[in-house]
């Protein structure tokens, strides 16, 4: 294996690197994918038979809460607060508490009917989350082929472009010096650096030794 032998870049799963990687780590995530896309139209399906069926449970419940009593009343209808023409100023609240104790009461003896209606919207705002993000599963596993596709031509472009040289190192062909198996870049920014690199943070001549010292302040 060429490079510096991926100590801290994985050559499989979960294939921790995002812009920098080399050309044996892009095989080995190209080889991964071929298998994996012909999964997706099964996650579509997957995905859209629990968004129907969260569907068909929200139903039943905002059938059940709106025929109740108290109806459930809606809730994302409101006009958004802003302040009158006078502007907007806090009341002055007196300091007698005895108001605030005895409705204090009346809402701990009521508190699991006031509940009703907050967990009410709450279940019914859950189930509305969990099918919108069901329903994205689907689109996204959808259009994951094309996608990928698209994404890996632009990936190879990259790999052809020289100010990219640093970031997607061609260790299987670009190696330094000539007839080693050490690739001229890093794979990762936490491994040691090349002789390629040393020779020229130190300006070297090539081939030469290398010394790198810093200097005192």
């Amino acid at each position: 294996m060429a490079g510096n032998g991926f100590v801290y870049g994985y050559t499989g799963p979960p294939f921790n690197f995002l812009g920098n990687f080399c050309t044996t780590q892009w095989n080995a995530i190209q080889a991964y994918i071929g298998p994996a896309k012909s999964n997706l139209p099964a996650i579509q399906t997957h995905y859209q038979i629990r968004a129907a069926q969260l569907r068909r449970t929200s139903g039943v419940l905002e059938q059940f809460y709106t025929t109740e009593t108290p109806a459930l009343a809606p809730t994302f209808n409101k006009v958004v607060w802003k302040p009158g023409p006078n502007g907007w100023f806090n009341y002055v609240q007196r300091d007698d508490h005895l108001p605030m104790v005895a409705m204090g009461q009346i809402k701990d003896i009521l508190q699991g009917q006031f509940q009703w209606q907050d967990e009410a919207v709450f279940q019914m705002n859950q189930l509305r989350n969990l099918i919108e993000k069901n329903e994205d599963s689907a689109q996204k596993a959808n259009e994951g082929s094309n996608n990928i596709s698209n994404l890996i031509i632009a990936i190879n472009g990259y790999f052809n472009k020289p100010e990219y040289q640093a970031a997607l190192v061609k260790d299987q062909t670009d190696v330094y010096p000539a007839g080693t198996t050490q690739s001229r870049f890093r794979v990762h920014q936490l491994d040691v650096p090349t002789q390629w690199e040393q020779e020229q943070h130190a300006r070297a001549s090539q081939g030469g030794s290398v010394v790198i010292k810093e200097q005192a302040q």
